[in-house]
C-alpha cells in the first residue's frame, strides 16, 4: 500500500530538516534560542499558567516539601561535580604522575570544562542571575509573594541578587549532555539519553518548586547547548589531531620540572 503523498511530504521535510541540523548545528541552535525567547516575550502569561499548573493556594509550591524531588535535585548536582571532577582530574593527575597515561583525552577535558565555565558558570550565574533581577513563581504577587512578575529577558528590579532568570541548576544539568559529544560513537545514543533524563528531571524540580519559569529553564539549556556547539567546532573539531600529543607532553614535562624543583627544595 502506498504511503499517502502528504504523508510522504512530511516525512521528506522533517528529513531535510534534520540533515540541516546536523549540517549547521550552531544556526539551528541560535534559530531554536531566538525562537523559543520569542514566544515567551510574546506570550509571556505562558509562564504564569505553567507554573500555577504546581501552585495551590493553600499548600504554595508543595512539591518543595517532598522527599523524592529533592533527591533527584540533589542526584543532578553531585552528577555535575562528578563529571567535572573527571574531566579535571586527568591533567592534574598528570602533573603529580608524569609518566601516567591520560585517562581522558586534554581537547575532552578543555571542552568539558570550557563549557561548564562559560556556559552554567559566566553567562547563566555570572551574567544573567545576577543583573537581569527577575523574582522568582514563589516570590511574586500571584503566587502569595510580593514581587511583580517580569517576562523572559526583561530587566527588572524585582531580584536583587541570584534571581530567577535563567535557571543556574537547569543549566549545570543540561551540560551534562556535552558528554555526548566526546564518548566514543557507540555510547553517544546512550549516554545522550541518560543525561537529557537527569537534565528534565532536575529542571522538573525547578518548575514544581516555584524556583523557576519554563522560559528560565528553556532559555538556560539552549544557552548551555550554544555554548557547547561553538566549542565543539572550536575545540573538538577545530584543535589539530596532534593536539592532544602536544598538550600530554606539555603536562609530562611541567610535572617532572614540578618534581625536580619539589626535590631540590
Amino acid at each position: 500500500m502506498r504511503r499517502p503523498a502528504r504523508n510522504r511530504s512530511s516525512v521528506s521535510i522533517a528529513h531535510a530538516l534534520w540533515w540541516q541540523v546536523r549540517a549547521q548545528p550552531l544556526v539551528a541552535t541560535a534559530t531554536l534560542l531566538v525562537l523559543v525567547s520569542l514566544l515567551f516575550v510574546a506570550w509571556p502569561g505562558l509562564d504564569l499558567a505553567v507554573s500555577a499548573l504546581f501552585f495551590d493556594p493553600a499548600e504554595g509550591f508543595s512539591a518543595q516539601r517532598s522527599a523524592v524531588q529533592g533527591a533527584v535535585r540533589e542526584i543532578g548536582s553531585i552528577a555535575v561535580w562528578v563529571v567535572g571532577l573527571a574531566l579535571a582530574a586527568p591533567p592534574l593527575i598528570k602533573l603529580v604522575a608524569p609518566d601516567s597515561r591520560l585517562l581522558v583525552t586534554p581537547r575532552a577535558s578543555l571542552f568539558g570544562l570550557g563549557g561548564l565555565i562559560l556556559g552554567p558558570g559566566l553567562i547563566v550565574n555570572g551574567i544573567l542571575k545576577e543583573f537581569w533581577g527577575r523574582a522568582r513563581p514563589r516570590e511574586i504577587t500571584e503566587f502569595g509573594g510580593e514581587a511583580v512578575f517580569s517576562q523572559a529577558w526583561a530587566i527588572s528590579d524585582q531580584c536583587a541578587r541570584n534571581c530567577s532568570f535563567v535557571s543556574g541548576e537547569a543549566s549545570s544539568a543540561f551540560w551534562l549532555v556535552s558528554l555526548a559529544f566526546v564518548v566514543p560513537r557507540h555510547w553517544r545514543t546512550t549516554i545522550l539519553a541518560t543525561t537529557l533524563v537527569i537534565a528534565v528531571a532536575v529542571s522538573f524540580t525547578r518548575l514544581t518548586f516555584g524556583g523557576h519559569f519554563l522560559s528560565d529553564v528553556l532559555i538556560a539549556w539552549l544557552l548551555t547547548l550554544l555554548v557547547l556547539v561553538i566549542l565543539d567546532r572550536l575545540v573538538l573539531q577545530g584543535r589539530p589531531p596532534a593536539f592532544d600529543g602536544v598538550v600530554e607532553a606539555a603536562l609530562a614535562r611541567q610535572g617532572r620540572q614540578i618534581r625536580r624543583w619539589w626535590a631540590g627544595a
